[in-house]
């Protein structure tokens, strides 16, 4: 990312052919491999080569009334009701029940209608179901041509099946989309949230961060910049989203953030450890408390008390609950901001929510 930066940069300044490529290069290479074959290659592989595959090794050849005979087969029937009702009441049935015993529950934003649905469309699966008839009745051929006409059957009966779930749950119960939850959970608390700028301001921007995230080390250059852009229009809200697997100093950070906010120095403890990423230990972070002036002594209580660790999870149990579950996450007048977290695009939501304001 940092070279595709660069690169860009040097192509704004001279924007030669050459130059050009070598930024859109650097960008490229900035997304993994995987992921840039996936989307390469997912249109050819899931509506070319998946069906011709399905159809290749179907080998039906339905001239000679096999196709009427497949019709009042109950080996074809018989696959239908597999694929389409077994798979309904198998995987959504015990998805369901597991949930009602206490052995699971579903995902946050996940309704039993979401679950029937998707069980419904499981039975699209046709390529296994197409071997496994091959093996079947590998010395039936009859057999085996009226079960190939049954999953193709199945398959399509699977997604009327599922669509009309999804239609139908949608308009009765109301869940329509099976998505994280888009509005912030808790209201800004002045005096308990960390909040820069002016309380009473008409904009808000609330981030969930880790310490240790080098993505929202980058992203506090963004917050800079918008704090500028609007100045005593907008209030910056920083709330604690320490991500310990992958992070493990990130929990004793922000705990030491907000020990040095209880001396009113949490913003230049802020800056303080994102500018030390790699430097996080228990005695690097009284270091910086020595350094910032605070009580030491104070300090360090306050770093092992609990109250400090309850108002950490305090923020982390916020970010559950307003659907953040990775850093940065931005919430934009209260609602879940989508997509990129560059300074214009922030700022172009921001701004509708000004004209949102003023058209109200």
């Amino acid at each position: 990312m940092e070279g595709a930066a660069q690169r860009f940069r040097a192509f704004r300044q001279s924007p030669m052919v050459h130059v050009g490529r070598s930024a859109r290069l650097g960008l490229d290479r900035a997304i993994s491999v995987n992921e840039r074959l996936q989307v390469v290659l997912h249109p050819w592989t899931s509506y070319v080569v998946v069906p011709l595959f399905a159809l290749a090794n179907a080998g039906v050849d339905v001239r000679g009334g096999v196709l009427t005979d497949a019709l009042t087969s109950r080996v074809t029937w018989g696959v239908v009701c597999a694929l389409v009702l077994g798979k309904l009441l198998g995987v959504g049935g015990t998805a369901l029940v597991a949930a009602r015993l206490g052995l699971g529950r579903l995902p946050q934003g996940v309704a039993p209608g979401h679950v029937l649905g998707g069980a419904a469309l499981s039975g699209i699966g046709f390529t296994v179901a197409l071997l496994i008839a091959g093996l079947a009745f590998d010395d039936e051929p009859t057999l085996r041509d009226e079960a190939t006409v049954g999953v193709f059957i199945g398959a399509v009966v699977a997604v009327v099946l599922g669509r009309l779930i999804f239609q139908v749950t949608a308009a009765r119960r109301g869940q329509a989309d099976a998505d994280l939850p888009r509005f912030l959970d808790r209201d800004v608390e002045v005096g308990v949230d960390h909040v820069a700028g002016p309380p009473d301001a008409p904009l808000t921007l609330v981030e969930y961060a880790d310490f240790e995230c080098p993505f929202c080390a980058r992203a506090t250059g963004v917050t800079h910049e918008l704090q500028a852009r609007f100045g005593p229009r907008l209030r910056y809200v920083f709330r604690h989203l320490p991500l310990p697997d992958v992070h493990p100093h990130a929990e004793l950070a922000a705990r030491a953030a907000v020990a040095a906010a209880a001396q009113g120095r949490f913003w230049e403890m802020h800056d303080r450890l994102y500018a030390h990423q790699d430097e996080l230990e228990y005695e690097d972070l009284a270091g910086y408390a020595a350094e910032l002036d605070l009580d030491v002594e104070t300090f360090l209580r306050d770093l092992d008390d609990e109250a400090t660790a309850a108002r950490v999870r305090a923020d982390v149990a916020s970010a559950e609950d307003s659907g953040a579950r990775g850093t940065p996450t931005f919430f934009v007048n209260g609602r879940r901001h989508t997509g990129p977290h560059d300074a214009a695009t922030l700022a172009a939501a921001l701004e509708l929510g000004v004209e949102v304001g003023r058209g109200s």
